[in-house]
């Protein structure tokens, strides 16, 4: 970045103008509508056909769904999401709030506090298990 101190501590007029108009870009949040098409455990996230609501399984407002069933693609934080079905309402995507490893963690160790979370495996391994915060926003 060019800096302007030398130049005008100099008393010079730097080579371009100080009244140009500044263009900014401001990229607008996703906004993204998923349905929650039920309640259940592992065999319906095996199904592939969306978001999960595994709640009573965890004792906290949890979805899941698999990294390759559309996890990979779910909206990074700032984004706007939108569930139908289970669980339905518009949500602001948060940080992830804890990853863990099936093999090593217990439920005892998904964050509490949340609005809801949203569960899916990074890259597919359940060593890499992502919740991310979803804070209810209607």
């Amino acid at each position: 970045m060019l800096s302007l101190v030398p130049w005008l501590l100099a008393g010079a007029v730097p080579p371009f103008s100080l009244s140009a108009p500044v263009h900014y870009v401001v990229s607008a949040p996703v906004v993204f509508a998923r349905s929650v098409w039920t309640v259940g455990w592992q065999k319906e996230i095996d199904e592939c056909r969306g978001p999960v609501d595994l709640s009573a399984r965890y004792g906290v407002p949890v979805i899941a769904e698999h990294w390759s069933c559309g996890g990979a693609h779910f909206p990074r934080e700032g984004s706007t999401i939108t569930l139908s079905g289970e669980l339905g309402g518009t949500f602001r995507v948060g940080p992830v709030a804890a990853e863990l490893n099936v093999a090593t963690d217990r439920v005892s160790a998904i964050p509490h506090g949340f609005d809801l979370l949203y569960q899916t495996c990074r890259n597919g391994s359940s060593a890499t298990m992502s919740f991310t915060e979803l804070t209810r926003i209607r």
